[in-house]
């Protein structure tokens, strides 16, 4: 059976950047990240994206710790596009930052994600594209859209590639149906599935589903991360990883629930 993309409300809502910025706008959010990253990052630099998306990005090199300080601005908000940083493995660039930003839950969580990365922007957008690994996209700051197609029907692998180069990516903006549609008649777009990601929401992405991401218009600065799976078995470790971490909060919870009871009886 074909994995399916899976939604899950406030699956990170005790993770450490959503815990502790709860009920805050984004860029008072954003505040409290740029002090975390500045402790345990330090002056860590990453090129990030400058553009409308990675197709035509320019990359440039930016201090992450000044990157989230300036997302904090109110200016942030009317300077799009800002520096993107896209896929940023910030964690195996500074493993100390897995404490602050990553709840102990996933320490020896298995299996485990091949990779961590994060995504950390205004106004960002990633176009039509698929991945060859399983994603689970962790919404922490802000919110993001996600549009989806499957992989396997006839008019999604007739879909309009980007470049030979890039063929993995498309310029169909899944976004505005009616226009793509007019443009690329073959485009199926009843078959577009939506999702917008408030912070501690998460999405389980399988492998080869296209998929387009980006910040939701009630908000201007948005801060993520993406655990990958990665080989054949890819889906189904993903769908035991997620599985796992969803048992053992129901497991925490109910004994919450007892020990409330056992003090209330």
């Amino acid at each position: 059976m074909r994995a399916a993309p899976r939604f899950l409300p406030g699956f990170a809502r005790d993770w450490p950047a959503v815990a502790s910025t709860a009920g805050l706008p984004p860029h008072e959010a954003m505040r409290w990240l740029a002090g975390e990253l500045a402790a345990g990052a330090g002056d860590l630099v990453l090129d990030a994206e400058v553009g409308c998306s990675y197709l035509d990005a320019e990359l440039v090199p930016v201090s992450v710790p000044a990157l989230a300080a300036y997302l904090s601005e109110p200016r942030a908000a009317v300077e799009a596009p800002g520096p993107y940083l896209a896929q940023a493995d910030l964690f195996a660039e500074r493993p100390g930052l897995r404490e602050r930003l990553l709840p102990p839950s996933l320490t020896d969580r298995t299996p485990r994600p091949y990779r961590t990365v994060a995504w950390l922007g205004g106004a960002t957008s990633s176009p039509l594209h698929h991945d060859p690994y399983a994603g689970l996209l962790v919404q922490q700051i802000g919110r993001k859209r996600c549009a989806l197609l499957p992989p396997d029907s006839p008019s999604t692998q007739s879909l309009p590639r980007h470049t030979l180069l890039q063929g993995n990516s498309s310029p169909v903006d899944p976004f505005a149906p009616r226009r793509d549609t007019e443009r690329y008649p073959d485009y199926p777009a009843a078959a577009v599935l939506e999702h917008v990601l408030s912070e501690g929401d998460a999405l389980l992405i399988p492998r080869r589903w296209w998929h387009a991401v980006r910040t939701d218009d009630s908000t201007f600065a948005s801060f993520s991360l993406t655990l990958w799976w990665d080989g054949a078995s890819a889906d189904a470790e993903a769908e035991r990883f997620v599985r796992g971490v969803l048992e053992s909060k129901e497991r925490r919870d109910e004994g919450a629930r007892t020990v409330g009871a056992e003090r209330n009886g």
